[in-house]
């Protein structure tokens, strides 16, 4: 007799609107679906201006004493640009408030580890530039954007328990933490990211990077880690059939196929939650590169060919990362 697996266990039972106690949909919105981006984008955008008011004092300016002055006009327009960009490319991917929090805290570390431990920026700013970032793409999207069935305890998925599971979803967190603590804590001792650094960039000191252990790594990347999970690995382990033992594959037949249908019977065959990791990478490592690269040129002695090398240090480690998950989040082996 074939051991049982995971995954084959009988699908969750739904619930309808219909059953006793029930609770009534939600109402569709009135908004017209022409506004709701173009409010997205506004409401982020005075939450951000709003929030960096109140903070002004707290920061003590600190990140302006890092910046470039000469590129302050170019830079707040290139960051106004990505941030329209990154609303509209949640807003057309459906990503929900969960997906663009985990999109926007995994893209904006890099920058923050980087000003906090070469910069000399402090923690308590570049916690409040963290939350600030984070809040003011959430909020906005939270109030206009339906959440997403992976996100939602009544929507019926396959590997529910795997998404709920404590254990899975702590387990993962750790594993993406202990990646990128490796290679971060590797390339920091080795002195390869140093020697980068002071190369290309205008370094103000190396003292808190030679003093960085696993532990000061891991509570710095501690965020990143579990982002990563959240926007890689659940949106993947949603993905599959709600019922069956595995995903459907559809039927190729040479003799009558186009072009492009064979190409993606070629290249792109994997199972359904493959192709959404895969998809899902691919995305958060591009956000990530970009996001890195125009932040680090807005700061003193940066120039693009060290923006884009520090940029690729950590789309590395998200590649890495996502290629363990391939493996063990494989539930249909």
């Amino acid at each position: 007799m074939p051991p049982t697996r995971l995954t084959d266990r009988e699908p969750p039972a739904v619930v309808t609107n219909s059953t006793k106690g029930a609770t009534a949909p939600l109402r569709k919105s009135r908004l017209p679906v022409y506004l709701r981006l173009p409010l997205l984008v506004s409401l982020s955008l005075i939450i951000r201006s709003t929030l960096w008011t109140f903070a002004s004092d707290l920061t003590q300016n600190e990140l302006g004493f890092v910046s470039k002055r000469e590129s302050e006009t170019s830079a707040v327009v290139s960051h106004l640009a990505f941030k329209v960009l990154l609303l509209w490319a949640g807003w057309a991917l459906k990503l929900d408030f969960y997906d663009v929090s985990a999109a926007t805290a995994v893209s904006i570390t890099p920058y923050a580890y980087l000003i906090n431990t070469y910069y000399g920026v402090s923690s308590s700013t570049v916690a409040i530039f963290v939350a600030i970032e984070i809040l003011s793409t959430a909020i906005p999207t939270y109030l206009l954007q339906r959440r997403s069935a992976v996100h939602n305890p009544r929507a019926a998925l396959r590997n529910r328990f795997l998404i709920d599971s404590f254990q899975v979803q702590q387990s993962t967190s750790l594993l993406a933490v202990g990646v990128y603590v490796t290679v971060l804590f590797t390339a920091v001792k080795t002195d390869l990211l140093n020697v980068w650094l002071v190369t290309h960039f205008d370094i103000p000191t190396l003292e808190n990077a030679h003093s960085e252990t696993v532990a000061t790594l891991a509570a710095k990347l501690l965020i990143i880690g579990v982002s990563a999970k959240a926007f890689l690995l659940n949106p993947s382990i949603g993905a599959e059939s709600a019922s069956g033992s595995a995903t459907p594959v559809e039927v190729f037949d040479p003799a009558t196929s186009d072009l492009p249908a064979t190409i993606r019977h070629n290249v792109w065959f994997w199972s359904k939650r493959t192709r959404t990791l895969i998809s899902q990478t691919a995305f958060l490592s591009s956000l990530l590169f970009a996001n890195t690269v125009q932040r680090v040129l807005t700061l003193k002695g940066t120039e693009l060919a060290g923006a884009a090398g520090y940029a690729g240090l950590w789309v590395f480690a998200t590649l890495v990362t996502a290629g363990w998950w391939a493996w063990i989040g494989d539930t249909e082996a």
